[in-house]
């Protein structure tokens, strides 16, 4: 039967299935020719046009995105496709975009902030899906493929994220400039439109650091120097100043004369230079100033308190950073005013040492030992004059003897460093452990390192004992500088580093810008042992790692400094301008068995310093070894001299812990005991203590003043005639230091010598818990005499004079009250023209002697800034109510302005 299309035409079916089957397969080819040439790798740009209508359409092309960004540039791009129909699909084959940028699979955006800078490689794909058509008629109609086929196309491209922006600017401040030859000028480079301002710097000449510091090179006539900086991101990037050197004028000091100053009177001025290359070094180079006063080496300031009247003469001398040098001649003259060698009740020092280099010549000759040689044969055959020079950045291990000779004040030995005076601190300045090639130690203040070279020679014990410095019985006029002594890691107890041969007498010694230290955890009993004393000085030093460790420890007290034992005449001293850390007492005067005081003892602008990390539970905590803490006591305590001058001072840090409660001065003679049940010490006073002009810092507790007992009821000859007076103490602390925040212990205990002449003037303090422990069984003792508190502000405490407690009744401030007390304990006292800050209601106004003032708070006083008694400024403002309001005329509180003067360069 034959079948007959809808036009009226006749087809066999075999017929028309075969040619249906031959479109299909055609168009099929077609598709799979288009596939196969997009799949195959090409990209769309370099596929060649098809004739063929749905090749066109297969047919897929990729424009790739911009290759560039930038960090921190928002970066928005579209991998754009032509050819194909229908929607589209992209993604990222292989590869990766930029960290901060992602793709749009539907749009083929590429957007983002670009995080890291780099060149990143990836593969775009792009796929596409629609109807097909084959071209092709069955009849008059057309024939569609029963499927969708996919179209794709790939292509490979980049990005790369660069630090800078294409359009950033580079420029350079200060341009042009001007400097004089060996001058320092600070560049600034300034780098727009890049989120990476980093330059690296050079110059033509001189040099220049990496952050920009130029210095300019040594010339004798007008130079240009090319100033470049270069963004380290793109180098075809960078900028120039142009600086002209000009050979600098004639150094020259232009100070002519010197203000006047005044005996027992803070004094303060300031020699000027000009020309040459800053900066400038100052130092005396002949003559000396009148003890007390000092020449800061780097600001040529003048500063101090001397207690001598007359006219010095004295040669200053300047030095530049280019070595140039000037000198001028003065004439330094101190009136007596009102001095009569006396700070209040307390009798200055008799006696003070001359210290500076033209006071201990050494005209002879130089001595050289080298790493390895022999400096104990080098000691032995000095002869008087000779300066032994020890090779800078050796150790000479050993116990060195420095013997007796016949030497004189105008024929002294040095033994020193052989590095340049320029490679040390200038005469007058204090050495720090940069010069030993160390530029920080944990915990302790910022040494602020210009130059970390060793330039020091290192002398160290080898063994246990003492040493590695002894001067033997009747050694004398014997200058150390710019040497480092120590001991070794391990092995034992050292008793000191330096002292006077056992039972011996030595005199005429200066320690002159050294660094003595123990090690980390070691037992190291103390730096210096003064002993049998005298004329002994040590000036411009370190000290550090001075301790005994509790419990398992081979000491249990320990100084950078102790001295005041013997039977033999002791003193002068002369401790000044060091950095002095131990855990027992920074520094000690007496303590054991003498027969004799040892007077005339100057202390003035050191930095006694205990570092935090030795109180347990601190974050970095050091103890011994094993893990127990050192033996923490005080900073400095007095149980032995006569005529101490404590001056212009900073004393920082003091915990509670053992026998101690965290005072920062003891002031308590003592007839020690030693365990042997005799009186090791029947002479032992403490008179004439001057204490002023000073700071004292984050602790438990200010000052105990006490005469009491030793363990075994020895009684000492005296203790009296105290002057304390312009020092400031804040962050008393109880909590946080362990003990009890108080200002000060005033006591004395049965059969002690009588307390008298304390005299506490002009101080500021912020005690939180109490002003003054006042003890004092008076049955059967006497009262105590002659206290007088004046014209300080303070803050009352929470108790503000309390009992001691022991005695109970019988004790004279058992009933804690101020008036009450100080009637009952003291025979005569004078407290008035003070302002007492917040008084309890424990203690109210009523129950204070009169003539006081009592601000409700701080801010009732009007401090600069008070800071929570914690650094502040104590200046008083303008307005405050205490201004000129001492029964001197002055300003209640310490004189803040002679303070600032007499600690400057302390710390």
């Amino acid at each position: 039967m034959h079948a007959t299309s809808r036009f009226g035409k006749t087809n066999f079916h075999n017929t028309t299935a075969s040619l249906v089957f031959s479109l299909i397969s055609f168009a099929f080819l077609i598709f799979l020719t288009s596939l196969t040439t997009a799949c195959s790798g090409a990209s769309a740009q370099g596929s060649s046009p098809n004739s063929n209508s749905s090749s066109q359409a297969a047919q897929l092309k990729l424009s790739l995105p911009p290759a560039q960004a930038t960090v921190g540039v928002p970066y928005n791009a579209v991998t754009s496709v032509s050819g194909g129909s229908g929607s589209y699909s992209f993604s990222i084959s292989s590869g990766g975009l930029p960290p901060g940028l992602v793709l749009n699979s539907q749009t083929g955006s590429i957007t983002g902030t670009p995080t890291t800078p780099g060149t990143y490689n990836f593969v775009t794909s792009v796929s596409s899906t629609s109807p097909e058509y084959a071209g092709a008629m069955v009849g008059r109609e057309p024939v569609q493929f029963s499927h969708q086929p996919t179209v794709s196309a790939s292509a490979s491209a980049h990005i790369t994220v660069s630090s800078k922006s294409g359009s950033g600017s580079l420029s350079i401040s200060p341009n042009p400039a001007n400097l004089i030859s060996q001058a320092q000028q600070q560049f600034t480079a300034q780098l727009s439109g890049t989120a990476d301002t980093a330059v690296s710097w050079s110059a033509t000449e001189g040099t220049i650091s990496a952050s920009g510091l130029f210095t300019a090179p040594k010339v004798s006539s007008s130079t240009t120097v090319t100033v470049t900086a270069t963004s380290t991101s793109n180098s075809t990037s960078h900028a120039t100043a142009t600086v002209t050197v000009n050979a600098p004028a004639n150094l020259a000091i232009n100070t002519s004369s010197l203000p006047a100053a005044t005996a027992g009177t803070p004094y303060s001025s300031s020699l000027s230079a000009s020309g040459g290359t800053t900066p400038y070094q100052w130092s005396v180079s002949a003559g000396a100033l009148p003890s007390g006063l000092s020449l800061q080496a780097a600001t040529g300031a003048i500063t101090g308190t001397t207690v001598f009247s007359g006219s010095y003469p004295f040669t200053a001398k300047v030095t530049d950073a280019g070595g140039q040098s000037s000198t001028q001649a003065f004439t330094f003259t101190v009136s007596s005013g009102s001095a009569s060698g006396y700070d209040g009740p307390a009798q200055l020092p008799l006696v003070y040492i001359q210290t500076a280099m033209a006071d201990t010549p050494a005209p002879g000759n130089t001595i050289s030992v080298n790493a390895g040689g022999d400096l104990q044969s080098a000691l032995n055959s000095a002869s008087c004059g000779d300066t032994i020079q020890l090779q800078q950045g050796a150790t000479f291990t050993g116990v060195y003897t420095f013997p007796a000779k016949s030497c004189d004040s105008s024929h002294w030995i040095i033994v020193r460093t052989s590095a340049s005076d320029s490679a040390l601190p200038a005469e007058g300045s204090r050495l720090t452990p940069c010069y030993a090639g160390v530029s920080s130690l944990p915990g302790r203040p910022a040494f602020n390192c210009t130059s970390t070279k060793n330039v020091l020679a290192k002398l160290i014990m080898p063994n246990v004992g003492s040493g590695p410095i002894v001067f033997a019985s009747g050694a004398g006029y014997y200058r150390l500088i710019g040497l480092e002594v120590t001991r070794p890691t391990g092995g034992g107890s050292v008793t000191a580093l330096s002292s006077i041969a056992s039972g011996g007498t030595a005199g005429n010694i200066i320690l002159d810008r050294m660094w003595l230290h123990g090690t980390a955890h070691d037992d190291t009993t103390r730096g210096v042992d003064l002993g049998s004393s005298t004329y002994f000085s040590v000036i411009d030093s370190f000290f550090t790692d001075f301790h005994c460790v509790s419990i398992t420890g081979a000491c249990t007290d320990s100084q950078s400094i102790s001295g005041g034992l013997g039977s033999f005449t002791m003193g002068p001293y002369k401790i000044s301008d060091n950095f002095l850390e131990a855990s027992g007492e920074n520094m000690l005067f007496g303590g054991g068995a003498a027969t004799v005081a040892p007077t005339d003892i100057e202390v003035t602008r050191n930095h006694f310093y205990k570092p935090l990390i030795w109180m347990q539970g601190q974050s970095g905590f050091v103890g011994g070894s094993n893990g127990n803490p050192f033996v923490v006591k005080n900073l400095f305590e007095l149980k032995n001299a006569q005529r101490v001058l404590i001056d212009s001072n900073i004393m920082e840090y003091s915990w509670g812990g053992f026998s101690q409660v965290g005072f920062a001065i003891l002031i308590t003679p003592k007839n020690q005991s030693t365990g042997g049940g005799g009186n090791d010490c029947p002479s032992c006073e403490v008179t004439d203590v001057t204490i002023r002009y000073g700071t004292i810092s984050h602790v438990a507790a200010g000052m105990q003043i006490a005469n009491g007992l030793s363990d075994n009821g020895g009684i000492a000859s005296a203790g009296e005639r105290y002057s304390i007076h312009d020092i400031i103490v804040d962050d008393i602390n109880g909590n946080s230091y362990n003990g009890p925040g108080e200002l000060a212990q005033v006591s004395m205990g049965v059969g002690s010598p009588v307390l008298s002449s304390v005299t506490i003037n002009h101080v500021t303090a912020f005690p939180p818990s109490t002003l003054f422990i006042v003890g004092d069984e008076v049955t059967p003792n006497p009262k105590m005499s002659n206290f007088i508190f004046t014209n300080s502000i303070v803050n009352a405490g929470a108790y503000p004079v309390w009992s001691s407690g022991s005695g109970g009744k019988a004790n004279c401030a058992y009933h804690n009250s101020p008036a009450t007390t100080f009637n009952a304990c003291f025979s005569s006292y004078s407290m008035t023209s003070s302002a007492m800050i917040a008084v309890p209601s424990n203690s109210p106004t009523s129950s204070w002697p009169a003539g006081n003032f009592f601000p409700a708070s701080a801010t009732a006083v009007q401090f600069v800034n008070y800071n929570g008694g914690n650094g502040g400024d104590y200046h008083l403002q303008p307005t405050s109510p205490y201004k000129n309001a001492g029964s001197d005329g002055k300003d209640l509180g310490a004189d803040v302005d002679a303070i600032d003067s007499a600690i400057a360069g302390v710390q």
